[in-house]
């Protein structure tokens, strides 16, 4: 039971019995919902009794002398925060806080502060527990998160200092902590040197170098989160964690052989943990020795039948195998364990789908919860197994459900039913489905661009303009827009000079988009300035050769009369995709 929980039990009792009769009546007014349920028939030395007798159950608890006062500010508090009235509640906390010498309630109010994101309310609480109880640790890690969005990195190492002085045995814990809020934060280099500026780094404490050789793994530094924790290795030769962590170095370094050899030697120690050989099957697995990561992972199915995550690994492990009948018995069984991570009813419809059952599929699909990570992908699967099955129209009336069901994600459903319907040939419908978003969503910049996009094809260049000015209007530095719009009044009318001004902005604001450098070269080349054409094209198509890319490259080569270098650069293409439209079309025109 939490801090709170104690002490508003405490208040709850005795607020029926004491205080109805001696605070202001403003306080009986809002306190009386939260009374209600308190036994009308107890008196108040049983109250106190009753109070005292739980709270001495608990020995964690520590004894706290229940003023009028402080009862009044902790019960208001509570209900301003269940009203969503953060601000009062926070602010009655710390009062409660002032009138008492309690640690729990002054770390009870810093982390009530927390949740406010107010800056002098959580500097104010902290400060109060400080005076309280300045040896307790914690409040100089609560603090860390703080000082980085201050950029007081100096005040970071500080306070991370004195709390690991203050608790040295929490070394790891607060290590952890602080890294997490660094990557959150802060830099990767600023994370880095406040870890290097820690004392216990500088006397290479083991649990330093650890953080350190994770942040430096976190940031790719694959070199120096090798030599760290091999200094970590050095000084505890068993360590599973720091093992796993150099395994998963070698890993991303490409070593795949190596990262096996060093986890297989901890995986087959006697005694080694679940996690160790957990991460030895998964490192197999992901070096294709499929076979050898079943085999662990089912010894430690066999030792442990109900393990979810070894379940769920050894359905993935079948699922790439293309085993759908295999993968169903084990994601049935994650179903049957109560699916904590949320994930099971998904893959079941991955599963069904291999079985080709589409029916159970799409029964799966519309089973995984609203709040799994899950969720968009299985509708995503559900709307498009419709789809392919012939039955457009249901697919289309889900996503119109779903708008309504989670109206915070309309402009998702959205986006997302008009890409479905485009990719499916759809071009007029997706076109209809903006016009009505916008008009329940007035001026919305996806909504605005995404029309201007279909309204290309379409032929509908006055909308496709006006969508992209009203989008300019708003943000003239809008650099998708800007190319989007300077690209088409090149393509398609002969505003080629206003299509400069356009897209020289656009790679002024974003120089390196291989995109917006070919517009930049495929306007001068309208313009007749071949050089510069070929100069912005090549450039392009270094960044990246996509096909339509090499295409434009390609013909403006081919009106240089460099033909030869011209075929290559469009044989580029065809090996690419030999049915791509545009260089099919250009290729065409130039009798190729």
């Amino acid at each position: 039971m939490s801090f709170l929980q104690h002490y508003l039990f405490s208040v709850v009792r005795f607020l029926k019995q004491v205080l109805l009769f001696s605070m202001p009546l403003a306080l009986v007014a809002c306190a009386a919902t939260a009374v209600q349920e308190i036994d009308e028939k107890l008196t108040e030395p049983e109250v106190v009794e009753q109070v005292q007798a739980e709270l001495e159950a608990q020995p964690d608890v520590e004894p706290l002398p229940l003023t009028a006062e402080l009862i009044y500010y902790l019960t208001v508090a509570e209900i301003a925060g269940q009203r969503g009235q953060m601000g009062t509640a926070v602010d009655l906390y710390y009062k409660a806080s002032t009138v008492s010498e309690s640690s729990s309630l002054a770390s009870r109010s810093a982390e009530i502060a927390l949740f406010s994101r107010d800056q002098k309310r959580i500097d104010r609480a902290l400060k109060r527990w400080a005076e309280v109880d300045p040896d307790d640790a914690e409040i100089y890690i609560t603090h860390a998160p703080f000082l980085i969005l201050q950029n007081d990195f100096d005040g970071v190492v500080t306070a991370v200092n004195t709390a690991l002085k203050l608790s040295p045995d929490k070394s790891r814990e607060f290590l952890s902590r602080i890294s997490g809020n660094l990557i959150e934060l802060a830099s990767v280099d600023q994370a880095m040197r406040v870890i290097e500026q820690l004392d216990i780094y500088k006397e290479n404490d083991a649990e330093a170098l650890f953080a350190y050789s994770r942040l430096a793994t976190f940031a790719k530094r694959y070199d120096a989160a090798l030599s760290t924790v091999d200094q970590v290795l050095k000084q505890q030769p068993n360590r599973e964690d720091a093992l796993v962590l150099k395994a998963e170095i070698l890993q991303s370094m490409g070593e795949g052989d190596k990262a096996i050899a060093v986890l297989k030697r901890a995986a087959d120690q006697d005694g080694a943990s679940v996690s160790v050989r957990f991460s030895y099957a998964k490192l197999l697995g992901q070096n294709d020795k499929i076979d050898q990561s079943r085999a662990v992972f089912q010894q430690l199915h066999d030792e442990q039948a109900e393990n979810e995550e070894v379940i769920f690994a050894l359905g993935l492990l079948a699922m790439e195998e293309r085993d759908g009948k295999v993968a169903k018995k084990y994601f049935n069984k994650l179903v049957i364990l109560g699916d904590r991570g949320q994930q099971a009813s998904y893959f079941m419809g991955l599963a069904e789908e291999l079985n080709e059952d589409i029916d159970a599929a799409l029964i799966w699909y519309l089973s995984v919860p609203a709040d799994s990570q899950r969720f968009n992908s299985a509708q995503t699967r559900y709307i498009n197994l419709l789809a392919d099955n012939g039955d457009l129209d249901k697919a289309r009336l889900h996503l119109k459900l779903l708008r309504k069901e989670q109206p915070q994600r309309t402009i998702q459903y959205y986006l997302f039913e008009a890409q479905f319907l485009i990719e499916r040939d759809q071009k007029q419908a997706a076109f209809d489905l903006y016009t009505e978003a916008l008009k329940e969503n007035v001026g919305n910049v996806d909504l605005l661009h995404g029309r201007a996009m279909v309204a290309e094809p379409l032929n509908r260049l006055d909308v496709l303009e006006k969508d992209l000015k009203e989008i300019l209007a708003k943000d003239p530095n809008n650099h998708q827009a800007l190319n989007a719009l300077g690209y088409t009044l090149t393509d398609r009318t002969d505003r080629h000079q206003e299509a400069l001004v356009m897209i020289k902005k656009a790679v002024e604001l974003k120089p390196n988009d291989p995109f917006y450098l070919d517009s930049l070269g495929w306007v001068y080349y309208r313009l007749g300035d071949l050089e510069k054409a070929v100069n912005y094209l090549r450039q392009a198509v270094v960044i990246r050769p996509d096909i339509e890319l090499l295409a434009h490259l390609g013909e403006v080569l081919w009106v240089q009369g460099k033909h030869d270098e011209a075929k290559q650069v469009w044989q580029r293409a065809i090996q690419k995709d030999a049915s791509n439209k545009l260089l099919n079309d250009t290729l065409r025109r130039f009798k190729q």
